[in-house]
């Protein structure tokens, strides 16, 4: 991650706390992929179904404001 990256993130309305916090959400899921990995974690049959629908539901949705060209909205 460069200096650019992150004034690109900001350009399109996000604090720095939010920049932190998905580095630090995507640091902890390649940690667990590697853990995971390393101890030979299986996921169950059946569950794939499950975490596509749910990806492709309601966190898309509750995800837009990462991808959207507008400042995100400051609660």
């Amino acid at each position: 991650m460069h200096e650019s990256d992150i004034d690109s993130l900001r350009s399109v309305g996000l604090t720095d706390e939010q920049i932190l916090s998905t580095v630090a959400i995507t640091c902890v899921f390649n940690f667990m992929n590697r853990l995971a990995d390393g101890l030979g974690v299986e996921i169950p049959e059946g569950r794939e179904a499950i975490m596509g629908q749910w990806l492709s539901d309601a966190a898309k949705q509750a995800q837009d404001w990462l991808l959207s060209s507008q400042p995100a909205a400051v609660s």
